[in-house]
């Protein structure tokens, strides 16, 4: 399936349609949701994605978003481990050093990001 794709504040981003609202689902590497007035100038071409691709686009989607603590997209996030940081979310880099920092002033450690089971697509039914 061919998708169009523009270029957005030096990026090259793709257009996979409407999302929430307003806002489109668009992918750059990452999964973000931009205005959907933010494309409204002709698409500078079209890629084409294949349903595997986009599979995986669709699982960073559902996985990902923008991490609370430092701002930045990310394709998988992971709750805070910190009971009054309920709803925030935390990106792997973030989660590395926090984990480091709370075990030198705490001599407490959280698990290690990678083993989140809750991701889709990490169980054996979405495989």
């Amino acid at each position: 399936m061919n998708y169009s794709l523009y270029l957005i504040d030096d990026r090259l981003v793709i257009d996979l349609g409407a999302g929430e609202k307003s806002q489109n689902k668009a992918f750059s590497g990452v999964p973000e949701l931009l205005e959907t007035h933010t494309f409204c100038e002709e698409p500078i071409g079209q890629v084409e994605i294949t349903d595997e691709q986009l599979k995986k686009i669709k699982v960073s989607f559902h996985n990902g978003g923008l991490c609370h603590y430092c701002g930045e997209s990310a394709n998988k996030l992971r709750p805070s481990p910190f009971m009054g940081d309920i709803g925030s979310s935390m990106c792997k880099d973030c989660w590395d050093m926090t984990k480091k920092e709370y075990a030198a002033s705490h001599d407490e450690h959280i698990g290690n990001f990678e083993d989140y089971p809750h991701w889709k697509g990490n169980t054996d039914e979405a495989q």
